[in-house]
């Protein structure tokens, strides 16, 4: 097992880089980030975390997306709290949201623990943390330790292919490594609805609010009529409308009569204007 760190996050001086701020040489940028961006959303207001896993097949990425402040009061020993206080916001005062995690290649479950997030930050981002231009660093791959899951949950819905759980608010971790050992795409601690409807995940923990909406939101797609094809009218310009009628086709008998009368009526007339001029 090879991991390398992934980090999402501004610096002191510098926004988000669209490229990451620390990644592997071979991460898929624009899939990675359409994984992650969902998972950032509204962070700065969580209460909590997002554990976020997922696969493109080759290479797996996983992490927490949180404001930072609240992975260092909450995750962090209390020497490594009072290191981390010096990268809790930017220049203009606000506070850092952050996706911090890890690309991995191999089998299992990687063995990562919250202080060794933080060491990877420490490693990778933090000696670049006052650098006024953007860049990215290229993290290399290193070995990992993997560890045994236990237990198993069972969703209470699943919605158009997505397995629905209840959050538990923080972080729901032992459905996290679950689905990282399953290789199933997840986001936990959902309470956008919008999030769960990126389209990104396979396994979602959410606030039963989000569960509710999107059962009500399926349940009105199963009640809702069919929507029936209307006939539209088969018409000329200057015809009136004769809807779908069709004419039925004419009897060999009926089209030489209707040749016979005007050839009669020509006769009629010939004969008359005869008369006329003998008489």
């Amino acid at each position: 097992m090879e991991i390398a760190p992934l980090i999402h996050s501004r610096t002191f001086y510098c926004d988000f880089s669209q490229n990451f701020a620390v990644r592997p040489n071979d991460l898929n940028v624009q899939w990675a980030m359409n994984k992650i961006l969902p998972t950032m959303r509204d962070v700065d207001i969580l209460n909590g975390v997002r554990c976020m896993f997922a696969t493109d097949g080759k290479l797996c990425i996983a992490g927490v997306a949180c404001n930072f402040r609240y992975f260092v009061d909450n995750y962090l020993s209390a020497d490594d709290r009072a290191e981390a206080a010096n990268y809790l916001h930017d220049e203009r005062g606000r506070e850092v949201k952050i996706f911090l995690g890890y690309a991995f290649k191999g089998n299992g479950v990687p063995d990562v623990s919250d202080s060794k997030l933080w060491q990877m930050f420490k490693q990778t981002l933090a000696p670049k943390w006052n650098n006024q231009t953007v860049e990215t660093v290229i993290a290399s791959y290193e070995s990992c330790g993997t560890k045994s899951v236990g237990g198993k949950k069972s969703p209470v819905a699943t919605i158009n292919g997505i397995a629905l759980y209840e959050t538990d608010g923080r972080g729901d971790k032992l459905l996290f490594e679950q689905c990282l050992a399953e290789r199933k795409n997840f986001c936990s601690n959902v309470d956008a609805i919008k999030i769960a409807e990126s389209g990104e995940f396979d396994v979602i923990a959410a606030t039963r609010t989000v569960i509710n909406r999107l059962q009500q939101a399926e349940a009105q797609k199963k009640t809702q009529p069919p929507l029936t094809r209307q006939e539209q009218p088969n018409q000329t310009s200057g015809q009136p409308f004769q809807g779908n009628r069709t004419q039925s086709p004419r009897s060999p008998a009926e089209e030489k009569s209707n040749l016979l009368i005007p050839i009669v009526a020509i006769a009629a007339v010939i004969l008359i204007i005869l008369f006329l001029v003998m008489s």
